[in-house]
């Protein structure tokens, strides 16, 4: 792919299709991804990913909330609720 936004720290680099809920669990939906976020979320639902990552990868976390302040989609909404946890 590579011409994407990865829809969860809004990279353009190296981006690729994400399975927000993972293949393997039944997920169809798809959404553009960078590597290193795809890989860092493998199979995991994303308010699990966006927990691990909140306590384990403040670099990525911090991109992360900082993409997606003041957006309205449902990935935002996520981030929002993990971050006021």
């Amino acid at each position: 792919m590579g011409r994407g936004v990865c829809k969860y720290c809004g990279s353009t680099w190296k981006t690729e299709k994400d399975h927000v809920i993972a293949r393997s669990k039944g997920g169809r939906k798809t959404v553009s991804a960078c590597a290193a976020c795809n890989q860092s979320k493998g199979d995991k639902p994303p308010m699990v990913w966006l927990r691990w990552l909140k306590k384990n990868d403040s670099y990525r976390w911090n991109r992360i909330v900082q993409y997606n302040y003041g957006r309205k989609n449902p990935i935002a909404k996520k981030v929002q609720k993990v971050r006021d946890e």
